[in-house]
């Protein structure tokens, strides 16, 4: 009788509940405060081509700290941030952004005498209507090479030949684990890193290898000034996951200097 009397009650109980009317799905819950804006910025600054989503299975952005982002970035202070660092893919989707994204090198000088410096600033533009992502490889600091060859296309600042052997008494150099750290340059803004060139030749400097990291190369010194003559700069720069040609224009952008008094 009893067990009789509980099943009755809960068949009426479920009457009930289905005799209510509605739906019977919970209403959505309600976003905290400001999370809408977060979210919209964040998704905005994903989208890297004209308004367009960003490649199925790009990295997240995930870094909205101020010094990582914004219309006029040092990418000198930025990209050795722990705060800009992120996680990515073993192998990150490629980005096309040839439309939006403008690199330019501007030199302190365009004619430069032999055997001294002149600064080399690139400059990374966005010229769409989102924020941009830039992604750089840090191992663990970005690395920004000047490289300077003749109108021949030979590289005329490093020395001939290959590099002695190491030192007797030097210890293996090993490779420092490689990260990404992002940017996300505002509409028509800029992000850039001041660097230098000496107009030197060099010679290979065996008392520097203890303590050089094997990302530099053999270390290497001055060995006198570099002929008069017009030259190109190449800037090897460690931008990733963007597409380019065989000229890498975007990765490694050229300017012509001229070396004389």
């Amino acid at each position: 009788m009893i067990r009789a009397a509980v099943l009755m009650l809960s068949s009426g109980v479920v009457a009930a509940l289905s005799g209510c009317g509605g739906s019977n799905d919970a209403p959505p819950a309600s976003p905290p405060v400001g999370a809408g804006a977060e979210t919209s910025s964040l998704a905005a600054s994903a989208q890297i081509d004209a308004g367009a989503p960003a490649p199925q299975g790009e990295p997240e952005v995930t870094t909205n700290h101020a010094v990582c982002t914004g219309r006029d970035i040092d990418l000198d202070t930025a990209l050795i941030q722990k705060v800009c660092e992120i996680e990515t893919e073993k192998e990150a989707p490629y980005k096309d952004v040839a439309k939006v994204l403008e690199v330019k090198v501007n030199l302190g000088a365009k004619k430069v005498p032999p055997g001294q410096h002149v600064d080399v600033v690139v400059m990374y533009t966005n010229k769409g209507q989102l924020p941009l992502a830039l992604d750089f490889m840090i191992d663990p600091v970005p690395r920004f090479t000047v490289e300077a060859y003749d109108k021949k296309g030979k590289r005329v600042d490093v020395p001939k030949g290959d590099p002695p052997p190491p030192p007797k008494d030097a210890t293996e150099r090993l490779p420092s684990p490689q990260g990404t750290a992002r940017v996300i340059v505002s509409p028509f803004g800029i992000a850039r890193v001041k660097l230098g060139w000496d107009a030197v030749r060099t010679k290979w400097a065996p008392e520097k290898y203890k303590g050089t990291p094997i990302e530099v190369g053999y270390p290497r010194k001055p060995a006198g000034p570099l002929p008069a003559g017009k030259y190109q700069l190449r800037i090897a720069t460690p931008l990733v996951h963007v597409m380019e040609g065989t000229e890498h224009e975007l990765s490694g952008p050229k300017v012509d200097i001229e070396v004389g008094k």
